[in-house]
């Protein structure tokens, strides 16, 4: 079947400007008709968001109303000679006033019929926003590596310029993946490279399990762990510190590893600590050292005038609650607290002498100490007299309402009177256990020879509250 051939250049050169532009406005978002000199006439399909700025442009030169980069692609669209051999489509941006420039691709008709210019223009607002945004996500993207290599590159040499040995390795394998100088000389002789190699080559076997179920127990713990073990190389003994990291899903450790022999010497080259160990020693505040159970270890020259015992020595190996005043419940209630916070702090007891039987009262504070080593517990312990004259406050005070009491006589009859003052010494009591115990109830119940039960219901009852809102139930 023969088919002719339909010279669409004719049929276009036989249609005016408006009906051109008519007909093209249905499949462009904007149409600009022109002279030959590219001087704007009308503008068609300004409904579309945005483009109601273009009827400003009317009786405005083209190129002169786009920005400085595109004109010369308007003035090679509106040449016939140059339009024909070019590419068609150009991408410009028209200067509007007051409001952001306009992205369009365009093209143009030349009509021979009236001697226009037809400028069809796409909206191109989408893709210059998706090109911005893409844009800024790159450079955003440079600048965050390029803030990540400087910092790799100060870490780095941190890492390899510090005094101390250090080793970061790979928590499945175990084999080395950093390490600097410092380790480098202390584990292995300068000819032979540790990078790469496991961990266990350079510590003593008999160690090694010890510190490899200690890098196990380390996971996903921040608290750094320390362990004691024997270097391969000179046969050193050395203190490792172990610290979990997590880089991406690879799970790693920084290992600083010290010897002992330096530990020692620092300890003894640092003149503060001998100023520490003075101090303490001639406080005026007793301080004592014992292990987990409340034995003592060592004491200070003001625990031993408290206790009025002849020398320090007499104190080593004895009971520190054989000077407290409620004995085995002071210690009981302080060993119970130290299970769970560590530490305390004014705690209120009386120190008894050797054959007195008045004692000194004295505020306590004590904190658990926990190494790879060893175990025990610091007391310090400190003489109060503003407490005292506090209680004798209460006292007048429990005077004045025994008073006012005895005002009821005559007036309300004596069951009530009597009702009523013990409940009001059985609150004081109450209260005053939860003071001394810290809010501790189970110790409270013990003070006060109550059960745990007995001592819930009385504190309803007064409607006493635990600070720390919690029930030890």
């Amino acid at each position: 079947m023969n088919t002719n051939s339909i010279n669409f250049s004719n049929a276009i050169d036989t249609l005016d400007s408006a009906s051109a532009a008519e007909l093209v406005s249905h499949v462009a978002d904007t149409v600009l008709i022109m002279d030959q000199n590219g001087i704007i006439e009308n503008v068609l399909n300004t409904q579309t968001p945005g483009f109601n700025h273009l009827k400003h442009l009317i009786g405005k030169s083209w190129a002169e109303s786009s920005s400085t980069e595109s004109r010369k692609k308007i003035e090679a669209l509106l040449s016939p000679h140059q339009s024909a051999d070019s590419q068609k489509w150009r991408q410009i941006n028209l200067t509007i006033p007051n409001n952001p420039d306009l992205p369009l691709m365009v093209s143009v008709l030349h009509l021979k019929k009236d001697n226009k210019i037809l400028g069809i223009g796409r909206d191109l607002r989408n893709l210059a926003n998706l090109q911005q945004r893409l844009v800024e996500a790159q450079q955003a993207i440079e600048t965050d590596y390029l803030r990540l290599r400087f910092a790799e590159a100060r870490y780095r040499q941190l890492f390899d310029l510090s005094t101390n040995a250090h080793i970061i390795i790979d928590g499945s394998t175990f084999k080395i993946i950093e390490a600097n100088s410092v380790a480098q000389q202390l584990m292995v002789d300068k000819t032979r490279r540790i990078v790469g190699r496991s961990l266990a080559e350079f510590i003593d076997m008999s160690d090694f399990t010890q510190l490899q179920e200690l890098l196990n127990n380390s996971r996903n713990i921040n608290t750094p762990k320390k362990a004691s073990v024997k270097l391969v190389k000179n046969s050193i003994q050395a203190e490792v510190t172990v610290n979990f990291l997590r880089e991406e899903n690879q799970t790693v450790f920084l290992i600083n590893i010290t010897p002992l022999s330096e530990i020692i010497q620092d300890f003894k080259l640092n003149p503060n600590n001998e100023r520490l160990i003075n101090a303490i020693q001639f406080s005026s505040d007793a301080f004592v050292i014992t292990d987990l159970n409340g034995k003592i270890f060592s004491c200070n020259h003001t625990f031993v005038e408290m206790t009025q015992v002849e020398n320090a020595s007499d104190l080593v190996d004895e009971p520190i609650d054989n000077w407290l005043g409620r004995a085995s419940i002071d210690l009981r209630i302080i060993l119970n607290n130290l299970k769970d916070k560590n530490s305390i702090k004014h705690y209120i007891t009386n120190i008894i002498p050797n054959g007195n039987s008045t004692g000194t009262e004295v505020e306590v504070s004590a904190v658990k100490v926990v190494t790879e080593h060893e175990s025990y517990i610091g007391f310090s312990i400190r003489q109060i007299s503003q407490r005292i004259s506090q209680r004798s406050q209460a006292s007048g005070d429990l005077k004045q309402t025994a008073t006012k009491l005895t005002e009821l006589v005559g007036r309300v009859p004596l069951k009530d009177i009597v009702s009523e003052t013990t409940d009001m010494i059985e609150k004081m009591c109450i209260m005053s256990a939860l003071e001394l115990t810290m809010n501790n109830r189970v110790s409270a119940s013990e003070m006060l020879g109550l059960s745990r039960q007995s001592l819930y219901i009385k504190m309803r009852r007064f409607g006493i509250t635990d600070p720390s809102g919690t029930e030890d139930l």
